[in-house]
């Protein structure tokens, strides 16, 4: 309160601390690699870490853990019994310095990476925040200058600059819906499309894209599994079982989408297809629970503005399917609630069951909060007509059913998923998968978390100020919240805290595991954007400026992210994104090979015991299942090739040292 009267009558001190606060960004930025080769940043460095591992021991957590917890009892017995000796923990303003006092290391978590912590963890090549803890202290002096200029626009923002603002602002709320959706549908249809044949060259470039493509290449022969390849050890690839039975570790969901693609002679189609179904189920969700037309205006265009969702939607991965029957599910668990029809809680147990049978743990951990719902208001306020719960629960039981069948069939037990029976483990907390030598421990679930933060800060608009900013300000701030607000916060937090207790971590056009979170934080920045101006009228500020103030910031933010990270972004995945490239099988048609079984050198670097699995995609995601191929591509296993070329009498054989030199292509 007192910064905001502050602000109000003294809106000229904001404007000048803005500014310092940028000039200080500028100044480091220039000097960042002075300042930090320097022996005092060096020494100032080692003693953080130090102190980050003593507060980051057990007796220190629990020692604040346990704090927290009785100044929570002390506020309740304070509030509720009226005793005398806990009268201080009544006081009003407690709440409020709670809520502050838990944000600031929230957003501190979110934004600053743990390096000196993931010294002795194994991670995957692209699991690290791509900036420093430099990076993240220049970030939060741009977030700061941004929240005191903001400030003081509140007050002293031009009239005319206003009423500009407001004018463009009216004409795009006064579209009419279907030319609204309609351009917004085929702009991100044109988009992802473009990207994925383009950016990404139309091929799948992720070790679980390719194994999932590879299994529906055995779904369109009309099997579940294909039979091992003769001298399998030229075939192995990661994430594809090759022992008894040759498929992919995959539940069958998003493999059977990519077969339909494979049918229609585009695979590369599917990503694109529902990425642009997601967004319009996206909008009819949002209109439908909150029946706000700027909400809904607003939120699917900030949808679309996500690269997050661009790429993500661009690419063969299974994420963006898993979001498309998200937002189904939200759209006909919202109608299950809203409306008498039994269609409603059928179709959204299919679609969450389907969304099981790509990814069990995000879809269970999304679904969880919905599903109490229902059942409370169900069994306990009877809001709900039981037989809807029903409906429901047999929709979701067919689909598990239907994935123990493929369990059953694949990897010969029901309870035993392609996970287990590749790495023999789920990978959850004390174990791994084999293919890290560490089990996953609390430390790096509070890692795992810290970085997955990070990259929603990120990657999810690319803004020059954390993209989590209006999400924090909406659920610290006194503002209005429903309950569909709190059911997407508790299945955010949910699946957050299902992926602390799983190994794996990295960055797939971003944080992927929080991939399916993008509908919820796009409403839940966008309720606070349009939440502020109301309650900032409240502190005695003019509505209309702040109003203005805050589009004005999107605009620059969006356009930030447009004109500088989406090209540095386009640069980075087109540029044989995770060492996977179509240059090799294009060579080979343009070199006219045939009839050839070409030989994968993926030894690199050179002292490694077995081929680097993640250069091999580069050639396994153009084999066929039964091999029939007119080109194959196996590994090169150096003396035990002549073993292959016995087993394929009359072929062709090359030799390709393409991950050596990049420039070229020798045979």
């Amino acid at each position: 309160m007192n910064l905001l009267t502050t602000t109000y009558k003294r809106p000229h001190l904001f404007l000048a601390c803005g500014l310092l606060c940028y000039s200080i960004t500028v100044i480091l930025s220039l000097w960042e690699e002075r300042i930090t080769s320097s022996t005092p940043y060096t020494q100032l460095s080692l003693s953080l870490e130090l102190l980050a591992e003593y507060l980051w021991s057990v007796p220190s957590a629990l020692f604040i853990f346990s704090i927290l917890i009785f100044i929570l009892w002390g506020y309740y017995r304070a509030r509720t019994r009226g005793i005398r000796y806990l009268k201080g923990f009544a006081h009003p303003g407690l709440p409020a310095l709670l809520k502050w006092c838990l944000l600031l290391p929230l957003l501190i978590y979110s934004v600053v990476p743990l390096r000196w912590a993931q010294l002795s963890l194994t991670r995957s090549p692209e699991s690290f925040p791509d900036y420093t803890p430099f990076d993240a202290v220049l970030l939060l002096l741009t977030l700061g200058g941004t929240i005191l200029l903001c400030l003081y626009c509140f007050t002293s923002l031009p009239s005319g600059v206003v009423s500009l603002i407001e004018k463009v602002t009216n004409r795009m709320y006064k579209v009419r819906e279907r030319p609204f959706l309609g351009i917004l549908l085929i702009l991100c249809l044109t988009l992802t499309g473009v990207i994925a044949y383009v950016v990404l060259d139309h091929i799948p470039h992720i070790l679980d894209s390719i194994a999932q493509l590879f299994q529906a290449k055995i779904f369109t022969t009309g099997k579940l599994y294909a039979p091992i390849p003769p001298h399998k050890e030229f075939f192995d690839y990661a994430h594809v079982i090759n022992d008894e039975k040759w498929y992919s570790q995959y539940p069958p969901g998003h493999a059977l989408l990519l077969s339909i693609g494979l049918l229609l002679g585009a695979p590369w189609l599917i990503g694109p297809l529902t990425g642009t179904a997601s967004l319009l189920i996206f909008y009819l969700v949002v209109k439908g629970i909150y029946h706000d037309k700027r909400l809904t205006y607003l939120s699917t265009l900030l949808f679309l503005c996500s690269p997050f969702f661009l790429f993500m939607s661009s690419s063969h991965m299974n994420h963006t399917s898993t979001m498309f029957f998200i937002v189904l599910f939200l759209l006909f668990y919202s109608g299950t609630v809203l409306s008498p029809s039994l269609t409603a809680p059928l179709l959204a147990g299919l679609s969450l069951g389907y969304a099981i049978n790509i990814r069990p743990l995000t879809a269970v951990a999304i679904g969880l909060p919905f599903m109490l719902h229902l059942l409370i208001r169900t069994c306990w306020t009877k809001e709900v007509q039981s037989k809807k719960a029903v409906v429901f629960f047999t929709g979701i039981s067919f689909m598990v059913l239907v994935l123990l069948l493929y369990n059953y069939f694949t990897n010969g037990n029901p309870f035993v998923f392609g996970y287990q029976q590749k790495y023999s483990t789920l990978g959850f907390l004390g174990n791994t998968q084999g293919w890290t030598p560490q089990p996953h421990t609390l430390k790096g679930g509070v890692i795992n978390t810290s970085n997955n933060l990070i990259g929603l800060n990120e990657y999810l608009f690319e803004w020059p100020i954390p993209s989590l900013t209006f999400v924090f300000l909406l659920f610290f701030l006194p503002l209005k919240k429903c309950k569909w607000d709190f059911l997407f916060l508790s299945a955010s937090l949910v699946l957050t805290i299902s992926y602390f207790f799983y190994f794996h971590q990295d960055y797939i056009f971003g944080p992927r595991f929080y991939y399916c979170l993008t509908p919820f934080l796009i409403i839940f920045t966008v309720r606070a954007f349009l939440a502020l101006p109301p309650w900032l009228e409240t502190k005695h500020f003019d509505k209309r400026r702040t109003e203005a103030t805050l589009s004005l910031l999107l605009l620059i933010c969006v356009t930030c992210a447009v004109l500088f990270s989406v090209p540095s972004l386009i640069k980075k995945y087109s540029s044989d994104y995770w060492w996977v490239t179509s240059k090799l099988h294009n060579t080979v048609k343009e070199q006219g090979i045939t009839n050839a079984i070409i030989f994968v050198d993926c030894w690199h670097p050179p002292d490694i015991p077995q081929p680097n699995l993640i250069y091999y995609g580069s050639g396994f995601q153009y084999n066929s299942p039964n091999l029939h191929d007119d080109v194959i591509y196996a590994l090169d296993l150096k003396e035990k090739n002549r073993e292959l070329i016995r087993a394929f009498p009359g072929r062709n054989y090359y030799y390709c040292p393409f991950f050596w030199d990049r420039r070229t292509v020798a045979w």
